[in-house]
């Protein structure tokens, strides 16, 4: 292997080609943001890996990113402005030059805005990069042009909002503490295909004897590598977990002692507990009350356990419940006062800069009106006044919003202007009126931390810019001198931008430069002790009960579903959906790979010998919002009743629906969130 190398290494001298290492930082919204180092020979990069000198990636990444070079270098990479010559939706553009571009993108806009002033105009973005730099880039734009605020809750929303309830703006556990678990608990997350620099610290506690527990609706990759599994109801996380807390009150296993000292508030949850019923524990769960009892005594036994908590689990109508209910499950265990092995993470909040060093507020003369991302198809088929121009950038949202087929009929509209910013042709680039080429993370400068560990890092360009793509950043900057606005944020550079971020940001070293961290070197946050108790305020304590309004229970309790409990839609649809995600995509990034494919959905073999479905067999998936086709595939991994669709695959032709076609545009029970896992399905075989 050597020799090979060494003659490897002699021919590309003798050729006269150059080779260099360079690092970066994954873009993708994943808790994982590795650190990767890219290999570029003679100004091409020929290789990805993960960086061994990065404390969390520790030199590997995923399988999708491995072969994200196939996304830079591609036939069908966007690297020049086009306009549409075809109908909407037909993906027909003409090739123009920078200039008609800013000509053409500057008079429409204007005219819009003159016309229906700044509230006809309608920004659509969220994590497609999630460098603080281009994923903000386009917000002070649009605060001076006076456009709608979009408000960004299509992920975290309703877990940050529970997590913010009990524990305000503490940290989450560093990931790192795990190693030493006797037990950890993977609740509502796949870590084996979203988390997967988790699963060493996995391994690690395993070989020193601790075990995994995997709750979840369906055994996935994770629950199938688990020691334990445990089928919970989709929606049912909250009743589990107040059931759990129940036992322990009953059977006399809580420390009063920590609970005085910890917390707040218990009294007022325990009175609860103590007058509900068993059976509305058991019946919300799906989970017996024998195993209840003996899933306490485990959690109970072992001091040194570890919640690691999924978002997925919150993506229906009590979901923010849901996260209520798993963190004072772990407060009454004292996972929240630290020590070996004992921690909880849903996301790290490792770091907490100010935004409005992004995003820039003040341009803004007036509050506008704010528009939920998730509720896009209804802002762009019914809002009043309507939406004249839609400016989709880090997004898909014809793959990634709810309700897409109201969306699409949105998206169709004659007087409607839209601009997409992408590297490739998206479902929602080809309904675009001006398609304006992206670069790559591997063509910016950029600052990244993460939500998944503790480190933060600046990376320089691997490659410089590839045809005529330009970052989202010089876009908006570009745009905003055009448009004639010339107040300071528009005259910034990308350094001084990261530079303001950084001024005063919590959880940086004191040693660090004024202008940041060195290109390709990571810091660790100073907000998370590997022992350390989670708590700053509060007086340090976990607070159970608190009243925020006459809206909302001020502690964790059972709540009634939406949509899957509705007798009218369970008449006409008998199946739950969920949609969690596929291994080999992210989100509906890298779709373009999958040209073709219709994606699996799993079904339980009884319920798809009532559908007179077999493996493999093309399926229809049908609600009140739309239809789509997948693949069947049959396994007992899933409950009867269930089916599990992974991912958000592109539509096979261009009329087709996606997944969420089928998804809806209600929000869940705190912070606006998604409910992409709550939808009543009909399946039939083609």
């Amino acid at each position: 292997m050597v020799a090979d190398k060494e003659r490897a290494g002699a021919r590309r001298l003798r050729a006269g080609i150059v080779k260099e290492e360079r690092k970066t930082v994954c873009p993708l919204d994943c808790p994982d943001s590795c650190g990767m180092v890219a290999t570029v020979e003679d100004g091409r990069i020929v290789s990805l890996r993960g960086d061994r000198d990065h404390p969390f990636t520790r030199g590997f990444i995923c399988r999708k990113m491995r072969r994200y070079i196939e996304r830079v270098y591609t036939e069908d990479r966007l690297l020049y402005p086009q306009v549409r010559t075809g109908a909407k939706g037909d993906g027909r553009f003409s090739r123009i030059g920078w200039d008609e571009a800013w000509d053409i993108l500057t008079t429409r806009l204007a005219a819009v805005v003159n016309r229906h002033g700044g509230e006809a105009v309608l920004p659509y973005s969220y994590a497609g990069n999630m460098g603080v730099v281009n994923r903000f880039a386009g917000h002070a734009f649009f605060y001076r042009l006076g456009a709608l605020r979009l408000d960004e809750t299509i992920c975290f929303a309703a877990a940050g909002a529970a997590w913010a309830r009990h524990c305000g703006t503490a940290p989450g556990s560093p990931p790192e503490v795990a190693a030493d678990a006797e037990l950890i608990v993977a609740w509502g997350i796949n870590i084996k295909v979203t988390n997967v620099h988790f699963w060493p610290l996995v391994a690690e506690a395993r070989q020193k004897g601790g075990r995994l527990l995997v709750i979840d609706p369906y055994r996935n990759a994770t629950g199938r590598a688990a020691d334990r599994f445990v089928a919970v109801k989709p929606g049912g996380d909250a009743a589990l977990a107040l059931g759990l807390i129940k036992f322990l009150v009953e059977d006399d296993r809580l420390d009063r002692a920590m609970l005085e000292r910890q917390t707040i508030g218990f009294e007022r949850l325990e009175g609860y507990l103590r007058g509900t019923p068993w059976q509305e524990f058991t019946t919300a769960s799906g989970v017996g009350r024998t195993e209840m009892a003996e899933l306490a005594r485990t959690l109970h036994r072992n001091s040194g356990t570890f919640f690691r908590i999924g978002v997925g689990l919150t993506r229906n109508s009590r979901g923010g419940m849901a996260v209520r209910a798993i963190l004072s499950l772990a407060a009454v265990l004292g996972l929240f006062q630290g020590g070996p092995g004992r921690g909880v993470l849903l996301s790290t909040l490792a770091f907490r800069g100010n935004r409005d060093r992004l995003q820039f507020p003040e341009l803004a003369e007036h509050r506008t009106p704010i528009v939920n991302m998730i509720q896009l198809g209804q802002a762009l088929t019914v809002r009043q006044p309507a939406i004249r121009a839609l400016f989709v950038y880090n997004a898909n949202p014809l793959s990634a919003c709810s309700d897409a087929r109201t969306v699409r009929r949105g998206l169709c509209r004659d007087d409607l202007f839209t601009v997409v910013h992408d590297q490739v042709m998206t479902p929602t680039a080809r309904y675009a009126d001006l398609l304006l080429p992206a670069t790559t993370f591997l063509e910016n400068r950029d600052l990244y931390t993460a939500y998944g560990h503790f480190h933060l890092g600046v990376v320089d360009p691997v490659i410089p810019p590839q045809g005529e793509a330009i970052s989202n950043f010089d876009l908006f900057q570009t745009l905003a001198r055009k448009m004639g606005f010339a107040e300071a944020p528009f005259r910034q550079t990308v350094d001084a931008r990261i530079t303001g971020f950084l001024q005063d940001m919590e959880g940086l070293p004191a040693d660090i430069p004024a202008a940041g961290p060195t290109a390709g070197t990571w810091l660790q946050s100073t907000r998370g002790g590997r022992n350390g108790g989670l708590f700053a305020g509060n007086d340090g304590r976990f607070v159970f009960s608190a009243d925020h309004g006459p809206e909302e229970p001020p502690f964790a309790c059972l709540t009634k579903p939406g949509e899957f409990g509705d007798p009218d839609l369970r008449s006409r649809f008998p199946f739950k959906l969920l949609i969690p995600p596929h291994p080999d995509l992210l989100n509906s990034t890298f779709g373009e790979r999958y040209a073709g494919e219709h994606g699996t959905v799993l079904i339980h073999p009884e319920d798809a010998a009532t559908a007179g479905a077999g493996e493999g067999d093309l399926v229809r998936i049908e609600n009140h919002r739309g239809r789509i086709v997948r693949r069947a595939r049959l396994s007992r991994d899933t409950q009867r009743g269930l089916l599990v669709a992974e991912g958000l695959f592109w539509p096979v032709e261009p009329d087709d629906g996606g997944i969420n076609d089928l998804s809806s545009q209600k929000l869940s029970d705190m912070g606006g969130g998604a409910t992409f896992h709550e939808s009543r399905v009909a399946i039939a075989r083609l």
